[in-house]
Order: structure tokens, then C-alpha cells, then sequence
């Protein structure tokens, strides 16, 4: 009885598993209630082609953006480098065009300058002609007339007695007097119109004072060599004087201008039409030259130096 029920429960447990086993194949297909397929299983182990070719991939990847990265690292140095380049050629022309700005200011200085000159020149030219037309033209004196012979006198009988007359009479000379400019009986001219050296300087020791550097005179234009200032202060001392005589006054004319040695834009020292004196003080330190322009007389002048 025992075998027997044992026999049973084995085959009762049997026909469970083969039931659970076989799917049901006479059930209704309803496609709203059908299950789907079961879901691939993600955490399956992928073969090894796949991972290495993703890994190459990856790298691949990696080296491309930093090639890109560098070549963009580059491209921005090179625009830098381009507006720094573009900046440069910016403040060139901004130099050239501030050149070109003074040499046009220098120009016109220049022309106006030798526009005042000529038209000086023109006058004192005049003048000068007149005054030796003037002075060319002698100045004749007429002989005196003979005194008249006293009338006879009326109802008188008076013996005449004749003059004797000379062999060869006299001749009354014609007097030629050419005027001669005044002045020519006076006192000659000074050595020298300048004041001397150290005339002004303060007298405490240990002060700065005036020192002379040279001197230049002449009738003409003229130019002085390339000298040095070592103070904060230099003056030129200048004196025009005219030629001798009324006729030449206020002839003559002098025009001085100092130029730095590195530098065509000239400081004005003087302007001055017929005889005077005065000084000009400038700035210094530095390296300078003197350019002179004169004309109808004489000039002389002193350059010095204050430390």
C-alpha cells in the first residue's frame, strides 16, 4: 500500500513538471494581451571585437580634439600676433603723419620768413638806390657875377685912366663841391659794441653765473659750429649797426635763429632792422647752432652759458 501511494505522488509530481514544461498551445492568441518577448539581457558579456574597436574609437576621438585644440591655440597666437602687428603699422603711420604735419608747419614758416625777407630786401633796396642817387649828384657852385663899373658923372670933365690890364687875365675857377656824407670827421667805432664777460653776474661765490662760449662778427650771412650748453639757461648777445652816415640809417638788416643740432624747427633770437642791441635767453641743456642772415651793415654777437 506504501509502494503503491509512493508510485503515485512520483507520478502526480511527474505530470506537475511536464505541465509547467509544455507551454499551452490551445490557449486564445489575443494580440492586446499577448506578452511580449522576453528582453535581451544587457548584462550579457559583450565579445572582445567590440570593446577593442570602441577603445580605438575613443582614442581616435581623444587625438583628434587635441589636434583641434591646437590648431585653435595656434590660430589665437596668430590673430594676437596679427593685431599686434596691425598696432605697430598703426603708430608708424600716426609718426609718418605727425612728420609730415611739422615738415608742413616748417615749410610754411619758412615761406612766410622768406616772404618778410624779400619784401625787406625790396625796401632797403630802395632805399639804398635813392640814397646813392642822392649821393651822386655833385653839387656845382655858379661863379659871382662882376661888379658893375660906377656911371660918369654928368657936366664933370675927369681924365680916364686906363686900367692896365694883364698879359693873360685869370680866369674866375669853377667850384665842384660834392657832398660827403656827415660823420666821416668823427670818432671811429668801438673794438667791440658787446658788453663784457661777466658784466651781470651776481657777485656771491658759489653762484651760478654767466661763461662765455665764443664770439662771431661779420657783415654777411653766416653760420656757427655745432656748440654744447651745459646749463638750464644760455642767451645770445647780438648788436647790428648800420654804415656810417644819415643816408644809411635804419639800412641795415640782421635775422639770427639758434637750431638744436638733431632738430630743423629754429628758437627766433632776432629780428632787427637797423642799428641796436639786445640779448635773448633760451632753454638748455643741449647742442646747438647758430644760423645768421644779414645784409646794408655790420653785426657781432656772443653766446654764454649760465651754470
Amino acid at each position: 500500500m506504501k509502494r503503491f501511494f509512493a508510485t503515485c505522488v512520483v507520478l502526480m509530481a511527474g505530470a506537475r513538471l511536464a505541465t509547467a514544461a509544455i507551454p499551452d498551445t490551445y490557449a486564445p492568441t489575443n494580440s492586446a494581451t499577448a506578452t511580449p518577448p522576453p528582453a535581451a539581457n544587457s548584462s550579457a558579456p559583450k565579445p572582445a571585437g567590440a570593446k577593442l574597436a570602441k577603445s580605438t574609437h575613443a582614442t581616435a576621438t581623444a587625438q583628434t580634439l587635441a589636434q583641434m585644440q591646437a590648431s585653435l591655440d595656434e590660430l589665437t597666437k596668430s590673430n594676437h600676433d596679427l593685431l599686434d602687428l596691425l598696432k605697430q603699422q598703426q603708430s608708424v603711420l600716426e609718426d609718418i603723419q605727425y612728420d609730415r604735419r611739422l615738415q608742413s608747419r616748417q615749410i610754411e614758416n619758412l615761406e612766410a620768413r622768406l616772404e618778410e625777407a624779400m619784401l625787406d630786401r625790396q625796401q632797403l633796396q630802395g632805399k639804398v638806390d635813392t640814397l646813392e642817387a642822392q649821393a651822386s649828384r655833385p653839387s656845382v657852385t655858379a661863379p659871382a657875377p662882376p661888379a658893375p663899373n660906377p656911371p660918369p658923372t654928368v657936366g664933370t670933365t675927369q681924365p680916364v685912366t686906363a686900367r692896365p690890364q694883364p698879359d693873360n687875365p685869370p680866369s674866375v675857377p669853377v667850384i665842384t663841391s660834392v657832398r660827403t656824407p656827415p660823420g666821416d670827421g668823427a670818432a671811429p667805432p668801438p673794438a667791440t659794441y658787446l658788453p663784457p664777460e661777466g658784466a651781470d653776474n651776481p657777485t656771491g661765490q658759489g653762484q651760478a653765473s654767466w661763461h662765455r662760449l665764443f664770439t662771431l662778427k661779420g657783415t654777411d650771412n653766416q653760420q656757427s659750429d655745432v656748440f654744447t650748453v651745459h646749463g638750464k639757461l644760455w642767451r645770445v648777445l647780438w648788436h647790428n649797426q648800420d654804415k656810417a652816415g644819415k643816408l644809411f640809417a635804419n639800412t641795415s638788416a640782421l635775422f639770427i635763429n639758434a637750431f638744436p643740432r638733431d632738430d630743423t624747427i629754429p628758437e627766433k633770437v632776432c629780428s632787427k632792422l637797423g642799428t641796436g642791441s639786445d640779448s635773448m635767453q633760451l632753454q638748455g641743456p643741449g647742442n646747438y647752432y647758430l644760423k645768421v642772415e644779414a645784409s646794408g651793415g655790420s653785426w657781432e654777437l656772443a653766446v654764454e652759458d649760465f651754470h
